[in-house]
């Protein structure tokens, strides 16, 4: 009656001719019918033999996306240490853990004089090797060849022997000297020490407790002591005597190659006193001088690979470092590590019930520090493994796409993965599907009654799914009062959306 009467008062019923107007009895009379209907409609909604009103909507096709949110650790996929390739002193180390570097910095610096030292040895052994191959193979064609070989180049070696050994006396002599001098040097300030006390005190006796000693025999007292200290720590931990020891040690070594090589020699010109080379001693030669040039070779490779430092390969973050300035590394000593930031991963773990739907190749938005990032899943494991709480899972890898300079290692990223979707298909959403023990199903109005409708669901979101089966586009869904409706019960059915997809 409302509607009626506000379409009575619309439009252009204004302009029409006055209506004859309606009596008061009348008026009366169609209130009651009015409220008749009213109650009656009701009546039949609500009893137990009246026809129930359902709402409904028309299903429809539309799109579904499918997605797993999923938290993870960042981590670089690209780690590498660097190791000392020879031994050599840092001259200095630019980066600490943490740092980030460039691709192309240079993280460790190596001494170049002493490279450089190590360079010319290398070479002069790869010379000094070759020239010793070439003249024997020259001279082994007869046993005379190789005697005279033996007989040139053992002057040599022996002088070589006593070159170096003369340098190692040097060194001793050098510091044998020093260590006397210090020694010395110490004596004296002990009776230095000896008379400070001496004169402090009035009969001569030596009072080290300095109860008899004036204000400045104290200081004087303390100085010589300081002295005397320092001395006694230099006599053990001086630089430049640890630094004859190491040539003495470097130099020691040289002479057991050079004895090695005598004694190669020797053994030559006793071959060649015998009149014969064996094929066993031409093995050998072939062997040691194949072996020299393959070490001096390598040596010098080395070293042409750290003339410049040790530099990054790409950038990354420094996670740890192993060396000082002015250390002396050892060939294949660990000094520093560094993880990439060009090639970032996420690490996940994926539960049971996910484990169907995440899959290799998938993409994911990723949110890192509240910056956004895509991704794509680049690894699932084969096996399973325990969290700390003891619930199954499955480690898996996400490659992070476009990383930079804003990404921090080791911090929390937040991740949904992009698992399936569909596109034209039937979806509903999840209120208006409904399961029991045969499975999920819908009623539809058909011919006027309500028919359940079993369906199958592929895609799923969080609020809807496809339906793969048991619905057409057309049909009509019931979406009210599904819980009180029986198989082919009549209905009424008043339509509320034509978008089953939107309709909530």
């Amino acid at each position: 009656m409302k509607l009626f009467w506000q379409k009575e008062k619309s439009g252009d019923a204004v302009n029409a001719k006055p209506k004859k107007k309606l009596s008061k009895k009348m008026i009366a009379l169609i209130v009651v019918v009015a409220l008749v209907a009213v109650f009656a409609i009701n009546g039949l909604a609500r009893g137990g033999s009246s026809v129930p009103v359902v709402e409904t909507v028309t299903v429809s096709k539309g799109d579904i996306e499918q997605t797993v949110s999923i938290s993870g650790t960042v981590e670089s996929a690209d780690t590498k240490s660097y190791y000392a390739p020879i031994a050599a002193e840092v001259e200095t180390v630019n980066v600490t853990a943490g740092d980030r570097v460039e691709s192309g910095e240079a993280m460790i610096v190596f001494n170049a004089d002493e490279l450089e030292l190590a360079r010319q040895q290398a070479e002069l052994s790869l010379q000094q090797a070759n020239g010793s191959y070439d003249n024997s193979m020259e001279l082994a064609s007869d046993a005379s060849g190789k005697l005279a070989n033996a007989e040139a180049n053992l002057p040599a070696i022996e002088a070589s022997i006593d070159e170096v050994q003369a340098q190692i006396d040097d060194l001793n002599d050098k510091i044998n000297e020093k260590t006397r001098r210090m020694n010395q040097t110490a004596t004296d300030l002990q009776k230095t020490l000896l008379d400070v006390d001496q004169d402090g005190s009035e009969d001569g006796t030596v009072d080290q407790d300095c109860n008899r000693l004036d204000d400045d025999g104290k200081e004087v007292r303390l100085e010589v002591q300081e002295a005397l200290q320092d001395v006694q720590y230099a006599i053990s931990n001086d630089e430049e005597i640890a630094g004859w020891n190491k040539q003495i040690t470097e130099l020691n070594e040289q002479m057991s190659d050079l004895k090695e090589e005598k004694s190669e020699l020797e053994a030559d010109k006793s071959a060649g006193e015998s009149g014969e080379i064996t094929d066993g001693q031409k093995s050998y030669l072939d062997a040691t001088q194949k072996t020299s040039e393959l070490t001096s070779q390598d040596t010098i490779r080395k070293i042409e690979e750290v003339e410049n430092g040790i530099i990054a390969d790409f950038n990354g973050i420094v996670t740890e470092v192993s060396i000082e300035d002015g250390a002396t590394t050892q060939a294949g000593t660990k000094l520093i590590t560094i993880a990439s930031t060009d090639s970032v991963k996420i690490t996940i773990q994926i539960s049971k019930a996910d484990l169907t739907k995440i899959k290799e190749s998938q993409s994911v938005d990723i949110t890192i520090n509240g910056n956004s990032y895509t991704g794509t899943v680049s690894k699932v494991s084969g096996t399973a493994k325990n969290n700390s709480s003891g619930v199954p899972v499955v480690d898996a890898e996400i490659t992070v796409d476009n990383p930079d300079e804003n990404i921090i290692l080791g911090v929390e990223a937040s991740n949904k993965i992009h698992t399936d979707s569909a596109s034209g298909v039937i979806v509903l959403p999840y209120e208006y599907i409904s399961t029991d023990t045969e499975g999920d199903f819908v009623y539809v109005v058909e011919n006027g009654a309500a028919v359940r409708r079993s369906v199958t669901t592929g895609v799923t979101s969080g609020t809807e799914a496809e339906i793969t089966e048991g619905l057409s586009e057309g049909d009509v869904v019931i979406i009210s009062d599904t819980e009180e409706l029986t198989d082919g019960q009549i209905v009424t059915a008043v339509n509320t959306a034509s978008d089953s997809s939107s309709a909530k």
